[in-house]
């Protein structure tokens, strides 16, 4: 069960001190809503203890998935995460851009909805 986790200042996704000038934590929903973003910027294999996790950098980086396998990903990395028990992503593309930006709807397992 996920109750807090290192607070990373989301300018830098960086550690931060608080107050006290202690290493800041973040407690739930936060800690959720900044898990589910890890997760999602993970790419396969990058996770030492967890080699299966993350998202399929062969399948993503030069090539043009659906978005809605995209999403799928999105989605499923999402709930892998302690205390989502649904997520769904609604992605946009910008042709103009190439960035591909939206958000990630999770569902915690106490009824709280958060957007990631």
């Amino acid at each position: 069960k996920l109750t807090t986790t290192l607070y990373l200042d989301p300018e830098t996704w960086d550690l931060t001190v608080d107050a006290a000038r202690c290493i800041a934590l973040a407690g739930m929903p936060y800690a959720a809503a900044q898990t589910v973003a890890n997760a999602t910027r993970l790419w396969r294999g990058e996770a030492p203890f967890n080699l299966d996790r993350g998202m399929p950098y062969q399948e993503v980086v030069g090539k043009h998935p659906p978005r809605q396998l995209l999403a799928n990903w999105f989605g499923t990395e999402a709930v892998a995460v302690p205390d989502v028990s649904n997520a769904v992503a609604v992605l946009e593309f910008d042709r103009n851009n190439r960035a591909l930006t939206g958000q990630i709807q999770c569902t915690l397992n106490d009824g709280t909805v958060i957007n990631v």
